[in-house]
């Protein structure tokens, strides 16, 4: 009951979090998604350093800024660009620096794409109206998955068994139409100019990329024996487990967005 009770109550503050953060308009969110990509970027230092990979936090604090303002800036060949270089002097700085080797070099190269490119792509979604897309992909996909999972799910899936044992097909399905459901109503409801017909493809794609954020976490955690990857959220454990299903969601909206 008590680790009921904490779930809930730390899921309630960062969905609080978050909802204030977007109410309150373009800065404060960027500067809240900001302030979130960096305690990521510290969580998947602490995680890595479990399986001997050592990276270079305080540079990825310097590359993940400048990507982050790239994202802002909102121009795709300068956020490229930035990206592109920061990548380089990632890489540059580990091969001169005989501290790290060849694994330090690749887990700090994961860590930039991992969070800070794929964060970023959250940020560069200019339309607030479509950040509740993001979210309600995410969580109705994920929510949807597990009532259906847990409920009629019967048929597992072996391909991803040494992840998610207890993932099934069923529960993969019911989650792709749960968001698309939401999805669905939610355009409706607010009048977006989209298709349904576009929604549809997106969230079929999105939802299906959401469980597959999931499950990349999920095999991060058991390659380095971790059951979280933080303990900031009471319950939840880190910004990173909060965010896995978000960060696989935010290039494909962002792409839809401007589509």
């Amino acid at each position: 009951m008590k680790n009921f009770v904490e779930r809930v109550f730390g899921g309630a503050i960062i969905l609080a979090i978050l909802l204030l953060i977007t109410f309150l308009g373009r800065v404060p969110f960027i500067i809240g998604i900001g302030a979130f990509s960096f305690i990521g970027l510290y969580e998947m230092k602490e995680v890595l350093k479990k399986i001997n990979i050592n990276i270079p936090l305080k540079l990825l604090f310097v590359t993940n800024t400048l990507i982050m303002i790239a994202a802002f800036a909102d121009k795709t060949d300068l956020y490229m660009t930035t990206f592109a270089i920061c990548l380089l002097m990632l890489l540059i700085c580990i091969i001169f620096d005989s501290k790290y080797n060849l694994i330090d070099g690749f887990g700090a190269s994961f860590t930039m794409l991992y969070v800070s490119f794929l964060m970023s792509h959250i940020i560069r979604i200019q339309n607030i109206n479509y950040i509740w897309l993001l979210y309600l992909t995410a969580w109705g996909s994920d929510t949807f998955a597990y009532l259906v999972g847990s409920t009629i799910g019967k048929h597992k899936i072996d391909l991803i068994a040494h992840i998610s044992p207890n993932k099934t097909l069923e529960g993969c399905l019911g989650g792709v139409i749960g968001a698309i459901i939401l999805n669905i109503i939610y355009v409706r409801s607010v009048n977006l100019d989209i298709r349904i017909l576009d929604v549809l493809i997106f969230t079929i794609i999105a939802a299906s990329l959401s469980q597959v954020g999931d499950l990349v976490a999920s095999y991060i955690k058991r390659q380095t024996g971790i059951k979280d990857f933080g303990h900031i959220i009471i319950g939840h454990g880190g910004i990173l487990d909060r965010f896995d299903s978000l960060l696989f969601i935010a290039p494909v909206l962002y792409l839809f967005s401007i589509l």
